[in-house]
């Protein structure tokens, strides 16, 4: 520590007041901090003039609450959303908890008794999960603006949701849900059908999103915010064209006018009028996908069709109808299937061994170890050539080596002399 005048630069004792004190100018203003005994007073002053080279600023932080944090979040994301308001409900959950607290003294254990409080009052994983998000995106937004040192959220577990809901309709349901619906509306709930889409997707089409020439409906804003473009088929011609026929709309009206309250009122009369509860409008979502996967489409079909970006969000949708996999096990009960596959495949490969032991020892070959694979006759007849050629067996006095290999490309057996 620099020295002027044998005394300590910056710590000194002052007049009538007790312990030593330490000196230091912070954006040209001078502090003061109180120490007890000169040792301490040196190593204060060492580690704030270190942390003012390093431009740490080491003054006390101002307790910034909760509500101010969240509600700079909430107008942050509105502003860069379509559909504002969606973590509105769920942030306030958290205002109501923490409210005016000091987000720096938030403890993961208080979000835990949040979460607990929540599963208390009946709600499932997946709401648990999506309350944590949205406090962790606030969180998170605040130490990126230096408003926070940490994020207390980040060491909380979140809770597993299963999502994976086996709801589709069979074709008896479809024709009940459809007798109960208005028929304004069973001309969305047919479309949702036979399209896989949302119900803000459907809403939002104009008759100028269709292409009667291509049959293709163009999907502008989706939940992935891309644009796609979705098949139609017969169905769905044959029912936006009634819809058109009704009245003589402009190429910028929308297809449905309906709003999503209506539509999701009607739905839900017509559902517990059916006897399908619980079963909601996305559900239909999950018929379009379950019948397409019934019908033999492959994975690569079902995410182009229904706008999937992976495979595991198409699990949660793809369920296999159990009179599907009842058929698959059945399939196992057929007389001889059992007979055929045990009893019939150790026989040929016996009888191919043997004969290529015999074929190696003609050769002066020692025996080595042959990687054979399925298709046991293939080889057989090879061999069985090989056995009565002359001219494999005339040339037996130059050094040969024999490498047999099976080739899975061409499914083959060559040999290389």
């Amino acid at each position: 520590m620099a020295r002027a005048g044998g005394r300590d630069r910056g710590i000194c004792q002052r007049k009538d007041r007790p312990g030593w004190w330490v000196r230091v100018y912070l954006h040209g203003r001078q502090r003061w901090f109180r120490c007890d005994t000169k040792s301490q007073a040196k190593a204060l002053y060492g580690r704030l003039k270190a942390e003012h080279r390093e431009g740490k600023f080491f003054d006390k932080p101002q307790a910034v609450p909760f509500r101010e944090i969240a509600q700079d979040y909430l107008q942050a994301v509105d502003a860069r959303r379509r559909r504002r308001g969606d973590d509105f409900a769920r942030m306030n959950r958290w205002v109501s908890a923490f409210g005016d607290q000091d987000a720096a003294t938030i403890s993961p254990r208080q979000i835990e008794q949040v979460l607990a409080q929540l599963q208390l009052q009946g709600k499932q994983p997946a709401t648990l999960v999506r309350h944590l998000t949205v406090l962790k995106a606030a969180l998170n937004r605040a130490m990126r603006l230096g408003v926070l040192k940490q994020n207390p959220a980040v060491r909380v577990k979140a809770p597993k949701p299963n999502n994976v809901l086996v709801r589709y309709l069979t074709d008896d349901q479809e024709t009940r849900l459809l007798h109960h619906l208005p028929p304004h509306y069973q001309a969305v709930v047919l479309c949702a059908l036979n399209t896989g889409l949302r119900q803000g997707e459907l809403l939002r089409l104009t008759w100028a999103d269709v292409d009667w020439n291509v049959g293709v409906l163009t999907v502008n804003e989706t939940k992935s915010g891309e644009r796609r473009r979705v098949p139609m088929n017969s169905t769905v011609v044959g029912t936006l064209s009634e819809v058109k026929a009704a009245r003589t709309p402009h190429p910028q009206d929308r297809i449905f006018p309906q709003t999503a309250r209506c539509v999701r009122r009607a739905f839900e009369r017509a559902v517990q009028a059916a006897r399908l509860a619980p079963f909601r409008f996305h559900d239909l979502r999950h018929t379009f996908a379950s019948r397409l996967a019934m019908q033999g489409a492959n994975d690569r079909t079902l995410m182009a069709l229904g706008g999937w970006k992976s495979p595991a969000m198409l699990s949660r949708y793809a369920h296999l109808s159990p009179t599907h996999l009842y058929q698959a096990v059945e399939g196992l009960t057929r007389l001889g299937t059992v007979t055929k596959t045990v009893t019939k495949r150790p026989a040929n490969e016996e009888k191919t061994q043997k004969l290529l032991e015999d074929m190696v020892s003609r050769l002066g070959l020692e025996p080595r170890a042959l990687a054979l694979k399925d298709r046991s006759n293939r080889i057989y007849q090879w061999l069985d050539f090989a056995k009565v050629s002359p001219f494999f067996w005339q040339n037996q006095r130059f050094s040969w080596f024999l490498l047999i290999r099976w080739d899975y490309n061409s499914s083959s057996l060559c040999a290389h002399f």
